[in-house]
């Protein structure tokens, strides 16, 4: 108990550390572009049609976001529906801020459980959700891979054979041959004795085209924000970097939410894909998605409490008592 406070302690401060240096970054790159542009009035350029399309695009995503929950559940034996994927989804997206990468799930957890779900059938939704985002990610990343390549030195060609080796591995790993060995490990891990639903290849195969769908609509919502502020970055890759953005922030496990990870990836990347980008405007852009895209969360978070049919009082009341995935009360984060 003791370690766990420390360990805890620990990546609380790391992820205040790290969550710190990427803002002072991102802020003095920043001001440095305005400084160069000749002030802020000179950098900025809002086209509102461009940012309507944009936001098209992202309600696309979030809709995705809660389908997909709906999506992994079924597939582990349950059915939920769209409205409550939704809700549950972005309900608990909240804990995802919280440093530690386990609050969102929790709270996934409890209240799929409240909602009808088994602990096998939640518990193996989770597990499918996590594989599924990383690997949505890295699908949309694989367009950049010979683009990096090149600006390391290795080469296009040397790129092209590494992204189609990614491929191969992204699509064996969702084999059921692979996929047991991983469910039986993650049963280890938390010491469950769930059986988990066996799924067959093609089952595994029907998710992918939904998650990659699910980034590339945050990719083309980004790609026209972009626009719409006068950074006129290609299409491709330009509608693959905030995914794969994303995809690195969430594996990040010392920035709640991808906090700093996601924006500095994303500068990264952009002045990859637009070597003559005007300073500044990068940062611009990756400070905006965070806040547009958090806006567009908290928006779809209010909306849920409706469509789980359920206060934020007795939402809170959810998560005490509930099993978790390893056997033992889930708390909740009182914080």
């Amino acid at each position: 108990m003791i370690k766990e406070g420390i360990k805890g302690k620990i990546t609380a401060i790391l992820s205040g550390v790290f969550i710190l240096v990427s803002i002072w970054f991102l802020s003095t790159s920043f001001v440095t572009g305005v400084h160069e542009a000749g002030g802020i009035a000179n950098l900025l350029q809002f086209d509102v049609p461009l940012f309507l399309v944009a936001s098209f695009f992202m309600a696309a995503h979030l809709i995705l976001a809660g389908f997909t929950w709906d999506m992994v559940t079924r597939t582990a034996g349950a059915h939920l529906g769209l409205r409550k994927g939704f809700s549950i989804h972005f309900l608990s997206q909240v804990g995802k801020y919280v440093p530690g990468k386990i609050w969102a799930a929790m709270g996934k957890y409890s209240l799929s459980r409240n909602s009808g779900l088994t602990p096998a059938q939640a518990g193996q939704g989770l597990l499918l959700e996590t594989v599924f985002i990383v690997l949505g990610c890295l699908m949309t990343a694989i367009p950049l891979i010979p683009m990096v390549a090149g600006e390391a030195g290795l080469g296009v060609g040397t790129g092209m054979v590494i992204a189609s080796g990614l491929a191969i591995l992204l699509l064996a790993s969702v084999h059921p041959a692979f996929f047991s060995r991983l469910t039986r490990l993650a049963a280890r891990v938390m010491k469950s004795q769930y059986n988990l639903r066996k799924c067959s290849f093609s089952e595994m195969l029907r998710l992918l085209p939904v998650y990659a769908a699910l980034f590339v609509a945050l990719g083309a919502a980004f790609w026209f924000l972009c626009l719409s502020f006068g950074l006129e970055i290609p299409f491709f890759p330009g509608v693959f970097i905030y995914p794969a953005a994303m995809g690195i922030g969430y594996m990040v496990i010392f920035a709640p939410g991808g906090l700093g990870a996601r924006e500095l990836v994303t500068v990264w990347l952009v002045h990859l894909s637009l070597p003559g980008c005007e300073p500044g405007l990068a940062e611009l852009a990756a400070l905006v998605a965070r806040l547009w895209i958090t806006l567009a969360e908290a928006l779809s978070f209010g909306i849920s409490f409706m469509l789980y049919g359920v206060t934020p009082s007795a939402l809170k009341s959810m998560f005490k008592g509930k099993e978790s995935p390893d056997g033992n009360a889930v708390k909740g984060n009182e914080g």
